[in-house]
């Protein structure tokens, strides 16, 4: 065993700095009879799920009632930071959907990588399917083949094990929860017939709220199915208050988030009006008091397209500001702050045209960040 002596300095007169001790390697020197003392055990490796910050990061996600920070994220290749990678978003996004592909069969760069947010920063990542036909994205069946019927008996059998498979495959890929994009209007062909046969997307909301959302971990009144496994979050986007519309007799209480595609909107009158919206949808079960018009708007997320306006932003800092509270109309008298902001392809903020305290990665979507959850506790 090796024993540093240490010389000690000396000052010099008149001097006002310390000249450098000077280290001499001496002979070990035990005590006689005495064993040598053993050296201490190596610090254990950095745990970065056990970081305190982390832990509170994860705390603070978990709050009742606090808004969310939604992206639509694409371009997924893995990894630990950049514009590819979940991990390289800013700590405080709560919920990340692939939009992107592949939906299924991720690799082990895109599988790391989701986990680490997941477990480390208590972010949610989800799957977002168009969901447009009894039987899309995933595995073939006849059963499947209902065409625009409305006859319960034909559909009843296909949409329950449609909605059991997207549970199955949501659960097997590792994701935290299913988004419907519902686009009945603006989707295309007359033939997506899970959005334009309402007896068929009122049964597949129905079905996917066993499943998923609000209800799925407490309902035990839906016959053959098997247990619900874990709790997953249940997201519509598209159509939401405006143009198709949601139908008033969905059982749209089991929904965690209404994501509005609020394109373009800049100004609180026409966010107003998309709000109204939804809550013009939901109006039947507010009646019925399932569920309060507040609780309508904290499930509501606004989000704005950054394909079309990453370069100015479009309304995504107006957005991640807004509360509603209109002063006419059938919904005078609410006042609650929106239930969340976000961005469609937040890959093209990566490199923003905005900067915000000093960067420009994620400039926008920083700022948004910083306006919502400092309105959050102004409000507390």
């Amino acid at each position: 065993m090796a024993m540093i002596a240490i010389i000690s300095t000396a000052f010099i007169a008149g001097c006002t700095e310390i000249e450098p001790a000077e280290f001499i390697e001496t002979a070990a020197v035990g005590i006689p009879g005495e064993p040598d003392p053993e050296p201490p055990p190596p610090p254990p490796p950095y745990d970065p799920i056990t970081d305190p910050a982390n832990i509170a990061l994860r705390e603070w996600k978990a709050t009742p009632g606090l808004p969310q920070t939604f992206v639509w994220f694409d371009n997924w290749a893995g990894g630990t930071a950049g514009q590819y990678s979940l991990s390289g978003l800013p700590d405080s996004v709560t919920i990340a959907s692939n939009w992107g592909q592949p939906k299924w069969g991720l690799t082990e760069l895109q599988k790391t990588d989701m986990e680490y947010v997941q477990k480390v920063k208590g972010t949610k990542v989800v799957v977002t399917l168009f969901s447009a036909k009894v039987g899309d994205d995933v595995d073939a069946d006849p059963i499947y083949n209902v065409g625009n019927s409305t006859d319960v008996a034909v559909i009843g059998p296909a949409i329950k094990k449609y909605a059991e498979a997207i549970y199955d495959k949501v659960v097997a890929e590792g994701y935290d929860g299913y988004d419907w994009d519902y686009e009945p209007q603006g989707g295309g062909s007359s033939a997506n017939y899970l959005w334009t046969v309402q007896a068929q997307r009122r049964l597949f909301v129905s079905e996917l709220g066993y499943w998923f959302g609000k209800s799925a971990s407490t309902r035990t009144d839906r016959g053959d199915r098997k247990p619900v496994e874990q709790e997953l979050l249940f997201l519509i986007d598209g159509e939401i208050g405006t143009r198709g519309r949601m139908d008033k007799n969905w059982e749209s209480y089991n929904v965690d988030y209404f994501v509005l595609q609020a394109y373009g909107s800049a100004s609180t009158a026409s966010i107003n009006t998309r709000v109204n919206g939804v809550l013009d949808d939901m109006s039947d079960w507010i009646s019925a008091g399932t569920i309060t018009k507040a609780e309508v708007v904290r499930r509501t997320i606004l989000t704005e397209n950054f394909e079309s306006y990453s370069g100015n932003g479009g309304g995504v800092l107006v957005q991640s500001k807004y509360i509603h509270k209109p002063t006419s109309g059938t919904h005078v008298g609410v006042d609650q702050q929106i239930g969340g902001f976000g961005i469609y392809r937040v890959g093209f903020d990566y490199r923003s045209a905005r900067t915000f305290q000093g960067s420009s990665e994620y400039g926008f979507l920083r700022e948004g960040i910083y306006n919502i959850y400092s309105i959050y506790r102004s409000r507390q």
